[in-house]
């Protein structure tokens, strides 16, 4: 009995969701069943071919190369030690407030999303700079681990996140107006985390130790450690806002600059840029492999009629673009538990993109909030990609596990208040790309 291509569709999309819990690459698993499926439709012939033009077109994408500049940007950045002069910066200045050294992190985690592009790598250099300052000083151990794991959502929402990146490519939308669409939702979350700090430590002030101020002339000599991010952060995010940089120039003239600050910093050697150009190179080799392996896909999905049956089966229930999309948000949500950010994005797009097309849904709005869904996944126990970061790092000083999930659930609560706001309000998203083009 003939299979009808909708079908073929269905029954392609459990295979590979079956390949990847084999732990199977996920680029290796859609290539597989993008090059089965269409060779079942349309010959084995037409499949090579197709996939060869995919491969090709992969690697002509111009856009693709913003990735690579950026993520040399934030493995330089690393080697300079920038953040850790930023941290040190903003907690001088935070002293004061109850709870002023875990807003700190908050903040560092947010001024490292602005050269880094990676949650993981985020939460690792934060982890590292940040927990034995927040112990020593006799934060609450909970209150210490959930900042730390909320502060790495910040990585791939505040630009120029790889994963932003990614998206934009599927995607077929602008990347520098993704990274301003992308703008306000990432400050507003970072507000959204202070304040709750703030809140938490006034109705239990056994939280944290009594605040201690710094004098003015301490504030103003540490402001120095916070320029070169400044620098970096004007240079991408005001220079694509303006028309200045393209995103690929904005990319180059940032990572020269962190390149000539690691050398006048001499933290800078053979050792450490051999390293950087390695880790460089190896993640975007994997960006590309998944990228053509999501292109492949996406052919097949479009030739097997299963978005169209999808979009024509939603139209007939009158659903509407607001119903849509948060089903889409409930089913990342799922999808989200027990797959990482980068598989959910890859697994779903090629499916999800026509049918938002269909009922005009507005895709630099649908993509801030996969992302931030996508990150939300990330801090959620008990399987977030951050909470064992986390727990990793503070497994020396004692730190439980369960004490990671406790810690981290005040700060999923806030991004999930974050994610209703930015769904009941679209302009929180448009806005600043609405001034770009006009």
């Amino acid at each position: 009995m003939a299979v009808s291509p909708e079908i073929l569709g269905v029954i392609a999309i459990l295979v590979l969701l079956l390949l990847m819990f084999l732990a199977m690459p996920i680029w290796i698993s859609m290539v597989v069943v993008g090059i089965a499926g269409y060779t079942i439709l349309s010959g084995w012939q037409q499949a090579t071919t197709m996939m060869a033009q995919n491969t090709i077109g992969a690697l002509q994408n111009y856009a693709f190369a913003v990735l690579p500049v950026f993520l040399l940007m934030g493995e330089l950045a690393d080697a300079s030690r920038m953040m850790t002069d930023a941290f040190r910066s903003i907690a001088t200045w935070a002293g004061k407030i109850p709870g002023g050294l875990a807003m700190a992190s908050i903040l560092g985690a947010a001024g490292f999303s602005c050269v880094s592009g990676s949650s993981l790598a985020t939460v690792a250099l934060m982890t590292n700079v940040a927990l034995p300052q927040l112990l020593n000083a006799k934060y609450d151990h909970r209150l210490a681990v959930g900042a730390l794991a909320a502060g790495g959502t910040l990585g791939n929402l505040i630009p120029p996140g790889g994963l932003l990146i990614i998206y934009a490519i599927l995607s077929d939308v602008s990347i520098g107006q993704f990274f301003i669409a992308c703008f306000i939702p990432g400050f507003l979350l970072t507000f959204m985390y202070l304040l709750q700090i703030f809140i938490q430590c006034k109705i239990k002030p056994s939280l944290v130790p009594v605040a201690t101020g710094s004098t003015w002339k301490q504030k103003f000599v540490a402001t120095k450690g916070l320029i070169a991010i400044f620098v970096v952060f004007l240079i991408i995010m005001g220079g694509i806002q303006f028309g200045v940089f393209t995103p690929n120039e904005a990319a180059s003239i940032s990572t020269v600059f962190i390149f000539f600050y690691a050398l006048i910093r001499r933290s800078l050697n053979g050792k450490n840029l051999f390293k950087s150009l390695k880790n460089t190179l190896v993640v975007t080799g994997m960006a590309m492999a998944v990228i053509i392996g999501a292109n492949i896909l996406n052919v097949f999905i479009a030739v097997s009629g299963l978005a169209q049956a999808l979009s024509d089966w939603l139209v007939s229930l009158h659903v509407s673009a607001l119903g849509l999309v948060i089903l889409i948000m409930i089913v990342y949500f799922i999808l989200g538990i027990p797959m990482d950010p980068t598989s959910v994005l890859l697994l779903t797009l090629p499916i999800f993109l026509p049918v938002l097309n269909a009922f005009h849904v507005d895709l630099l709005w649908f993509g801030v909030l996969a992302i931030i869904q996508c990150e939300l996944g990330n801090l959620t126990p008990p399987v977030g990609l951050n909470l064992f970061v986390v727990a990793a790092a503070a497994k020396p000083h004692g730190i439980k596990m369960s004490d990671v999930f406790r810690g981290s659930i005040p700060f999923c609560i806030t991004c999930v208040i974050f994610l209703i706001i930015c769904i009941a309000f679209p302009q929180v998203s448009l806005f600043l790309v609405g001034l770009m083009k006009t």
